[in-house]
């Protein structure tokens, strides 16, 4: 005969019936005919569409009918009827013991598990899990932000498993081990970047890592896959994921700082089931606190066996030590009738676990009523890792705000139906908006309507304003620059974000589209420059021709006949053209430039007693400048060149007179300086009028070679272009302040240079008399066919042996014939220069004397450095007096020295 249980542990039926209403999960029992039994209110409340028809005897395949043709069920919507109820039927006769899930008209997820009972018939449980779906979602939709994130993080982020393979490693640490932007994370192993040195400690660390044992801040020399050495710093963790043991380690090269990146932990409920097979936690209580159920759940949550925890106090278990005061006082209320204010209420409080842990929970109470007194039971739910989440995005969340208002671009990110997420702070400030308009939910189109009716799409309707917009967001992606109504330019980039959405950022480019368009100027003036020397040097060779043949002409006709003055009309034009030449080679900065540290007052003084004539009686010029030096490199003739052609440009601006002034004075300690130079001590030479002024569209190209606002015949446009290739050459920069009808102010921005030790002024070599010069033997090599067999005749009616050279190659050769006393050589000639040749011909013969001459000795990448010293340069077009004193000059200094 079988022992009955002892009172003390039976559970009456009315006990069990009343639990079993109070259950949150839902709970139907269908008998082995498949018709209802009972199903508690919960099992009603999740399918009010059918539960009127909840009642004992109902089939199975009556409930799913109904449901269905009510339309609660949107999984059998668009499918055959009859198909669908059997392949639901077949499921309910054969559980699998698996939880399944199925979506609500109403938009809530229920979890279904089914179970056949031993004794016949099937047990029914359905959990509500929308808030498990949407949550789960939620953390979905973090972990993608966030692994963005941790992509674009500068230190290297990688996730191993317990072996070393690798799972994941993002941009940067792909970088940082030399592995390619784009290579595949699961072909990688860590031991494949640790040299054969430091391989037994990276598998010692490896072994601690997953055992358990943190890594921080561990320095290791790693051999990179494309062959680099470099020293990491490594940071390592063990964790959790998908079920099994991986590490997550963070690395930076010694250069960088450590950055981290965590992922948020999985948090999903487990499926629950009545009593045995619920997830949540059970404890049943008498009146005066002792413990008489105690689950399956309860005992995995708080770490005490079923066994020891019967029939003692639950405060003395799971109530944390703060709360038991109130809640034996509770119990007290109950039990003398004063009622309690935590029954039927679904509360987030704190539990005790048994290793004396604290942990946060969600609480629901019942009253049962148990023969003369009652019984209370309470289901608790561990809300632990959902705090944790909820902690975890609170604070990216936090960090991730932070950044986006600290950044100094605009971003406002906005979901597929244009509807604005988020914009920072920048938006606002970049587009003049008012204070609150950019909230969340505003419309893309209403922001772009706002926008064009402040005149931000200068030139185009509202309605053309909102197509361009319209045909962006059809493209996808857009990159573009526009300028505003204050006249900023403003830089703006379109693109779509995965998943749906698009992101627009703003930046304010106003600064670089300066600097570029600076950059253009100064381009652009190299290149004139370069094209202008070329056609001086060519030209120069010309009018040598010209002038020579011209000058040779004047020995045969009388001075005061009319042929005379022809020619001397032509010698004119010839030196008008030499002018014109010269200026042209200064501009292009291939004149040869004679740098000196001198003091730029002295060379204004200088120059003003030549500027008062020039400028004329109705021009009140004044010079302001201090008496000590102001030192500055630059050649001192092209600063005097600048000052005139400054002084000429203001007197023509002023043809009734006025005030000029030429004031000199240094940058105050601490200015800031033109853009393009660099912070340092600046001398500033301007140069003021009050004449007509200029219009702001004609500044920008007032530097530009060959422009002039001047009538036709009196001006060349090479005066300003000249003045800025000084000062560019002397590593200045000038500045322009002009307004109509108010004047124009030039200055000029010229780098300080310390004192010279010394001043050494050269003494040009002292000319010996051409006349009576004794006759040498002298070679001449110019490639200009004119141009050789010019100065060759001039050389020889003054009484030399002349020995002719095409190009340097021939020059070479008819030297080593020997008996050259002179060489004059072109510097710029095919296949042998020069300067490469005079440096031959003087190691075969030391004593010979050389010349160059040229049209400018910057072409063909000659500098001047690169001449030999002391050897005198004759510049084309060269008079026959000057060529022949200039040769008698060098033969005489050689028989001297």
């Amino acid at each position: 005969m079988t022992t009955p249980p002892p009172p003390e542990t039976r559970l009456d039926l009315d006990s069990l019936t009343t639990a079993f209403d109070m259950l949150t999960d839902g709970v139907a029992l269908f008998d082995a005919q498949e018709r209802l039994v009972v199903a508690n209110p919960a099992f009603k409340a999740l399918f009010p569409v059918t539960a009127a028809r909840m009642v004992a005897g109902t089939s199975f395949e009556d409930l799913l009918r109904h449901g269905i043709a009510a339309g609660d069920n949107l999984h059998a919507q668009g499918r055959d009827l009859e198909e669908y109820v059997a392949e639901r039927m077949w499921a309910f006769r054969n559980p699998t013991g698996q939880p399944g899930e199925f979506l609500l008209s109403d938009g809530r997820w229920i979890r279904v598990h089914d179970r056949h009972l031993p004794q016949g018939g099937t047990l029914c449980v359905r959990t509500d899990i929308t808030e498990l779906k949407r949550g789960e979602q939620q953390l979905r939709d973090s972990e993608q932000r966030y692994r963005q994130l941790v992509d674009l993080s500068p230190d290297g982020i990688a996730v191993h498993d317990a072996t070393g393979r690798g799972r994941f490693i993002n941009r940067a640490g792909r970088l940082i081990l030399g592995i390619g932007a784009d290579a595949d994370a699961a072909g990688f192993h860590i031991m494949d970047v640790v040299t054969e040195e430091t391989r037994p400690l990276a598998e010692m660390l490896l072994r601690r890592v997953v055992g358990g044992e943190p890594l921080h801040q561990m320095r290791i020399d790693l051999r990179c896959i494309d062959g680099r050495d470099i020293t990491a710093e490594l940071s390592a963790v063990p964790f959790q994921g998908g079920g099994e043991r991986l590490v997550m380690c963070l690395f930076r090269d010694v250069t960088h700082e450590a950055a981290s990146s965590l992922r948020l932990r999985e948090s999903e409920a487990r499926a629950r089931s009545i009593l045995d097979t619920a997830l949540d936690c059970i404890v049943s209580i008498d009146e005066d606190g002792h413990i008489l159920e105690f689950n399956p759940a309860a005992e995995r949550t708080f770490g005490w066996q079923r066994a020891e925890a019967m029939g003692r106090r639950m405060s003395d278990m799971i109530v944390p030590p703060v709360h038991r005061e109130g809640h034996d006082h509770g119990l007290t209320r109950l039990k003398t009738g004063g009622g309690g204010t935590m029954l039927g209420r679904r509360v987030e409080t704190e539990a005790l676990r048994r290793d004396g842990t604290v942990i946060p929970v969600e609480l629901a109470i019942t009253a049962v009523p148990l023969g003369p007194g009652k019984r209370y039971t309470a289901y608790l739910r561990d809300i632990t890792d959902r705090r944790q989440a909820e902690r975890e995005i609170w604070e990216k969340t936090r960090i991730l705000d932070s950044m986006m208002d600290n950044v100094g671009i605009g971003i406002e990110v906005y979901d597929a139906d244009g509807h604005l997420l988020v914009a920072n702070r920048m938006v606002s400030e970049l587009l003049d908006i008012p204070p609150g308009f950019m909230a969340p939910g505003l419309k893309d189109r209403d922001l772009v309507l706002l926008l064009a009716k402040q005149g931000e799409y200068p030139g185009e309707t509202v309605e053309e304003s909102l197509a361009d917009y319209d045909r962006i967001r059809r493209d996808g992606i857009h990159f573009g620059e526009r300028q505003r109504p204050n006249g900023t330019w403003l830089q703006v980039r379109h693109f779509p974000m995965p998943g749906g959405g698009f992101v627009v950022l703003f930046a304010d480019v106003t600064e670089q589209k300066k600097l570029e368009s600076q950059l253009l100027q100064a381009q652009k003036m190299e290149a004139l420059g370069q094209l202008a020397g070329g056609i001086a040097h060519d030209f120069n060779n010309i009018l040598s021709v010209i002038g020579g043949y011209a000058s040779m002409a004047k020995q045969g006709v009388p001075k005061d006949g009319t042929q005379a003055g022809y020619l001397a009309k032509i010698g004119q034009g010839v030196d008008r053209a030499a002018a014109l030449t010269r200026e042209l080679l200064t501009f292009s900065r291939q004149k040869v430039a004679r740098t000196e540290v001198i003091d730029l007052g002295s060379v204004l003084r200088g120059q003003e007693f030549l500027l008062k004539p020039l400028l004329g009686a109705t021009i009140d010029l004044s010079l302001a400048v201090p008496d000590d030096p102001v030192w500055v490199a630059i050649d001192p003739d092209m600063a005097a060149q600048a000052l005139l052609n400054l002084a000429i440009n203001a007197r023509d601006a002023m043809p009734g007179g006025g005030p000029l002034t030429v004031r000199l004075s240094r940058a105050a300690e601490g200015a800031t300086p033109p853009a393009g130079l660099s912070p340092s001590h600046y001398a500033i030479l301007s140069v003021t009028d009050r004449g007509t002024g200029m219009p702001p569209d004609l500044l920008d190209r007032i530097f530009d070679p060959f422009f002039t606002t001047k009538p036709p015949g009196q001006g060349t446009g090479l005066g300003l272009a000249m003045v800025y290739g000084t000062v560019k050459q002397a590593g200045g920069a000038i500045l322009v302040d002009s307004q109509p009808g108010r004047g124009t102010c030039f200055s000029l921005w010229l780098p300080l240079s310390p004192a010279p030790a010394m001043t050494v002024t050269q003494a040009l070599p002292a000319r010996v008399s051409s006349t009576g010069a004794k006759p040498a033997t002298i070679l001449v090599a110019e490639d200009e066919p004119e141009l050789l067999t010019l100065v060759s005749g001039f050389l020889e009616q003054d009484g030399h042996v002349v020995r002719r050279a095409a190009d340097g190659v021939e020059a070479l050769e008819r030297f080593e014939e020997g008996g050259i006393d002179l060489l004059l050589t072109d510097l710029v000639m095919p296949a042998l220069g020069g300067v490469r040749l005079a440096h031959l011909v003087m190691e075969l013969d030391p004593s010979v004397v050389v010349l160059f001459m040229t049209g400018y000795p910057g072409r063909g990448h000659v500098e001047v450095e690169d001449l030999p010293p002391g050897i005198p340069v004759l510049y084309k077009p060269i008079e026959p007096e000057t060529l022949c004193r200039a040769v008698a000059d060098a033969l005489a200094n050689r028989r001297r020295s």
